[in-house]
């Protein structure tokens, strides 16, 4: 892919000092993450929602999706939420502190059976959870509501495009969770939808075209809305640019810390649609249609971790952490005729 947005240079240099560890960053001051969004940062909630209503399973573990992810390993509020507070972000669902749910929208529409922005706050409301000066809020929101209009603007004769709406409902969440106490904020951008194997594969170019332009749009649009948001007494918010940071990995999947064999990545083909690949997805970005493959997501993980001056942890550090979380749920499961978990 050749890049000509001279923007990746962001993307680079974060991830140049993502993989320079701990000494990279700052003394850590987080100790939780709350987590609102979509399919990209959803640790089960639409899973447990899609069980309780008799729905078929969103993310099955039969086609290797990892533990209610969409995804073939954690995604990257699982890695964030590992390198702040220890472990892997849980699902609200199942008690923690993860509100996302995949399929969400920002924008509050009619007959969407996924809870928008502003409902899974009435979620969090409704869950008896605080915020702290130590908690961090990750957002990340958007890709599907450039989906909708993409969908709209595929099917509806002379159709004009409007994320307004979206705009709007991040602008009155982000105010909501700051009148709860909410102090530390980092909302992400979105990726490029118009480039995502879900749409490529429809061989429509005005639809790539389409999804590339209001990506591009929707990011600049939060990140303005973010900096005003910044300006609020007390509050502490920032901007990762998903956008271009997913140009920077695709310009340099190693400095990403990306298994590349052949030395390129694929980025067109989901690793599913190949027979036996998954879930070992190397050189593959994405993992369905869609959602990105594990490695993507901790590569996305450390360069927000980077920018927010929270230390990642050096590969056998992180393979340590993950390997006694592992022990810790396989002796829960062992034991759970003993063990009583209340969940929300």
């Amino acid at each position: 892919m050749r890049m000509r947005d001279g923007s990746v240079a962001f993307g680079l240099a974060a991830m140049a000092l993502a993989l320079a560890g701990p000494a990279a960053a700052q003394q850590q001051r987080y100790d939780r993450l709350f987590v609102f969004g979509d399919s990209l940062v959803d640790s089960g909630n639409a899973q447990k929602l899609r069980a309780d209503g008799g729905g078929a399973d969103p993310a099955p573990a039969s086609q290797s999706y990892f533990e209610g992810r969409f995804s073939n390993g954690y995604n990257f509020a699982d890695y964030l939420s590992t390198y702040i507070a220890g472990g892997p972000a849980t699902a609200s669902e199942r008690g923690g502190i993860n509100f996302s749910v995949g399929g969400a929208q920002a924008a509050e529409v009619a007959g969407d059976a996924s809870p928008s922005f502003l409902e899974q706050i009435d979620t969090f409301a409704k869950s008896g959870a605080t915020f702290d000066s130590r908690a961090l809020v990750l957002v990340t929101l958007g890709g599907n509501d450039v989906r909708r209009e993409l969908a709209n603007l595929g099917t509806i004769p002379g159709y004009t495009p409007d994320l307004t709406s979206t705009v709007q409902a991040m602008s009155t969440g982000l105010t909501r969770l700051y009148a709860a106490g909410a102090r530390n904020f980092v909302i992400t951008g979105l990726p490029d939808i118009g480039q995502i194997p879900a749409v490529t594969s429809l061989n429509v170019p005005a639809l790539n075209q389409a999804g590339t332009a209001l990506s591009a749009g929707l990011n600049t649009a939060f990140a303005q809305l973010v900096g005003g948001f910044d300006r609020q007494p007390g509050v502490d918010a920032v901007f990762f640019d998903l956008f271009n940071y997913q140009k920077a990995i695709y310009q340099s999947p190693a400095a990403a810390g990306l298994v590349t064999p052949g030395g390129t990545l694929n980025t067109s083909t989901p690793c599913l649609s190949v027979p036996g690949a998954a879930p070992n997805c190397d050189n593959f970005v994405y993992f369905d249609a869609i959602h990105p493959v594990t490695d993507v997501h901790r590569a996305i993980a450390n360069g927000i971790a980077t920018q927010i001056g929270v230390a990642v942890p050096e590969p056998a550090s992180w393979a340590l952490m993950l390997t006694g979380f592992a022990l810790t749920a396989m002796m829960l499961r062992r034991h759970r005729t003993r063990v009583r978990v209340a969940f929300a």
